[in-house]
């Protein structure tokens, strides 16, 4: 009996050691390895509707994601965003590529009740791209960018700036430490000069020194003083070895939440 007791007692031990085990064992469902025969999209949506209204994306009229409002690029959202302050990208095929923005019945029903916009794009396999949307019905208007993920030195940020303010056709864009409200900010430093509307910047590469100061757009050739379109300060923009997007949005002159003037990044890496 002693010898069948500890037996028994053998068994239940080892069947606790197998149920425990089995608990750290997780089920992902399909999964699919992504590597360079895909394009990598991040979806950087600003059109700044008064109402702020919830959209669906579509990527060749599959719904991506979730629903979403301006301001929160997906995935992985920004600094000075809707969202997280992530990295994420969506896998893509290669080739032409149709992004719809959609709204929805109010009981989804799987069919979208409007389409807002709608464009075409060329993603080529290996190549990480954001799609900038901005403005507002028919003026509804997009651009691509391909980014430059390798990171950049210790010590170095790198950044790439637009200009997705459509009443304001150019922007200077500037760094400093002066606050915003002193009449006499002649110490900031200028990052971009004379930024049209949908244009890039290409790449800048930033040196970090110290506290991190505060970016500020103002509009092309004004003057250094309290004048500021928008602004924001962040301990993580920059950091050391990230890229960054920066990005001038919403409308000069206006003042509610869903319209106004920000400057935001999203980061790349």
């Amino acid at each position: 009996m002693k010898r069948n007791s500890i037996i028994a007692m053998g068994i239940c031990v080892l069947a606790i050691i197998a149920l425990g085990c089995s608990k750290t064992l997780k089920d992902y469902g399909f999964t699919q390895k992504l590597d360079n025969t895909y394009a990598f999209l991040k979806i950087n949506y600003e059109s700044n509707y008064s109402n702020n209204r919830t959209v669906w994306f579509k990527i060749n009229n599959q719904r991506v994601g979730g629903p979403i409002t301006a301001r929160s690029p997906f995935p992985g959202g920004g600094f000075n965003t809707g969202g997280t302050s992530t990295a994420d990208v969506i896998s893509v095929t290669p080739g032409s590529t149709k992004l719809s923005v959609v709204l929805l019945h109010k009981i989804d029903n799987g069919l979208d009740s409007l389409e807002l916009y709608s464009t075409n794009f060329q993603l080529d396999a290996g190549k990480t791209y954001i799609a900038h949307i901005t403005d507002t019905a028919a003026n509804t208007k997009s651009v691509l960018t391909q980014e430059n993920v390798a990171l950049p030195d210790t010590n170095y940020a790198r950044f790439h700036f637009l200009n997705l303010m459509p009443n304001v056709p150019a922007v200077d864009i500037y760094y400093g430490t002066v606050a915003t409200t002193v009449a006499d900010q002649k110490s900031d430093s200028l990052m971009v000069s004379n930024l049209g509307y949908l244009k890039n910047s290409g790449d800048i590469k930033f040196k970090i020194n110290g506290a991190n100061g505060i970016w500020k757009i103002r509009a092309a050739g004004a003057p250094r003083i309290n004048n500021t379109i928008a602004s924001y300060t962040s301990t993580s923009v920059p950091l050391s070895q990230r890229v960054f997007c920066g990005f001038a949005l919403g409308y000069s002159g206006k003042t509610t939440t869903a319209q106004k003037p920000y400057i935001s990044f999203l980061l790349v890496r």
